[in-house]
Parts: C-alpha cells; structure tokens; sequence
C-alpha cells in the first residue's frame, strides 16, 4: 500500500470510527432512536435519518464514480437523496439504515484499498478531477454532516458528549 491511500484509509477510520479531533460517526450515531432519528429542529431542516440517507447516497455514488460503474439512482435533486424524515416509531427501520450506512463505508474501505497512489491521481472519468480530489471531497462532506447530527442531538438533548476514551 502507498502513502496517499493509506492516508485516504487512516482519515475513513478517523472519521467514522475514531473520536480523535472530533466525534466519529460511530459516536454520533450510537444510541440514536427512531425518534430522535425522525426530529427534526423545523419544517425545514433534515432529520438525522435524512442525512444519514443522504450520506448512503453519496458514498454509494462516489464507490461508482471511482469503479466505473453507473449509479442505477438517478435523483432529480440533491434534495432527493435525504428521502423523507424517517417513522420514529420504526425502530428496525432505524436500525436498518444505519446497518446500510456500515456497509456503503465498509465497502468504501476496500475500494480505497484497491487503489494506489497511481490511481489516486488519474480522473474517475474523462474530462473530470482526480479520484484523490474526489476521495477528499466526500471526506470533507461526511465530516460536515456528521458535524449536523452531532447539533441536532444537542438540539434535541440526546448528546452525551464525545467518549474521548
């Protein structure tokens, strides 16, 4: 494995299963209810649920770019891919989604692995940025999201804080 990827591969786990500067995925994510899932601060603002969602969608796209492959959803909108709020009575729902979000980085995990330093660099598809960019791009996204579920369980009162442990 060369340096870049393995950066690439250090910064998913920091992100999503590490507390290191800030609160992982994992963390942000543990304990959450249907309910808490499915609040939302306003008739305006996502619900963790949608973002959730909406992190699968990315994720899932961003694996297809870097294979070749098409992305079989085709949202009209960004909009489209937080879905509706969630049913905060359904719990394996819920639970399910998360499971979801697991496998689309997990999967993620190993595409990264498959690439070197080489690949990094070259576009995803003609006429595009590099897949290095593109691998930093979603990071970042992710990391901004995961930033808003952590306020919306503060807003809710459902945070306890980050296990710095």
């Amino acid at each position: 494995m060369q340096v870049v990827t393995k950066m690439f591969l250090e910064h998913l786990d920091m992100h999503f299963h590490e507390n290191e500067w800030f609160a992982s995925m994992d963390q942000a994510l543990h304990g959450v209810t249907a309910a808490e899932a499915a609040w939302t601060s306003s008739g305006t603002s996502n619900s963790i649920w949608q973002i959730v969602n909406h992190l699968i969608f990315w994720n899932e796209d961003a694996i297809h770019r870097i294979k070749g492959t098409e992305n079989p959803h085709k949202p009209e909108d960004n909009e489209e891919t937080f879905g509706n709020p969630g049913n905060p009575e359904d719990e394996n729902g819920w639970a399910q989604t998360v499971q979801r979000l697991n496998e689309v980085m997990n999967k993620m995990k190993t595409v990264i692995a498959d690439l070197d330093d080489e690949k990094l660099k070259a576009p995803y598809a003609a006429n595009r940025y590099s897949i290095e960019r593109l691998l930093s791009n979603i990071m970042m996204h992710d990391t901004y999201h995961l930033g808003q579920i952590v306020l919306l369980r503060k807003l809710q009162s459902s945070w306890g804080g980050v296990d710095w442990s």
